[in-house]
């Protein structure tokens, strides 16, 4: 995979952990984990932004719409991909249309999802950014 940076939401330090851990096996730059939206915004501001964003759908402190938005107006470059244990057709495709890069499902399987996330990320790793 072409060398990527990537930051991660995810309130669940284990979780967060073996995203970056898989990710980091797969030749991204660089990875970092945030427990919530806050902490990320803020590195986002104040030193780096990354070329994706993976956000955990279900974050207390996240509206999928409302971050999604945010991010399209203040960071236009980054590319979002959300992860939810809920599978909802109407939302995934409300999501796409936004402008979210991907939604992927959260099964019960860790090695199938984060499997679904790097190949996914590799594939987009390779498309250009629409042109909007």
């Amino acid at each position: 995979m072409k060398k990527t940076s990537v930051f991660i939401i995810e309130k669940e330090p284990a979780t967060g952990n073996l995203i970056k851990y898989h990710l980091l096996s797969h030749q991204v730059r660089q990875v970092q984990v945030f427990p919530n939206l806050a902490e990320c915004l803020y590195h986002m501001l104040k030193r780096s932004v990354p070329e994706f964003l993976i956000v955990d759908l279900s974050s207390p402190d996240i509206n999928g719409f409302n971050l999604l938005n945010a991010i399209k107006n203040s960071f236009p470059a980054v590319r979002v991909i959300f992860l939810s244990s809920v599978s909802d057709e109407s939302l995934i495709k409300q999501l796409i249309e936004e402008g979210a890069s991907d939604f992927i499902f959260r099964s019960a399987y860790k090695e199938e999802w984060v499997g679904e996330l790097i190949k996914n990320l590799e594939y987009l790793v390779r498309e250009p950014l629409p042109i909007v």
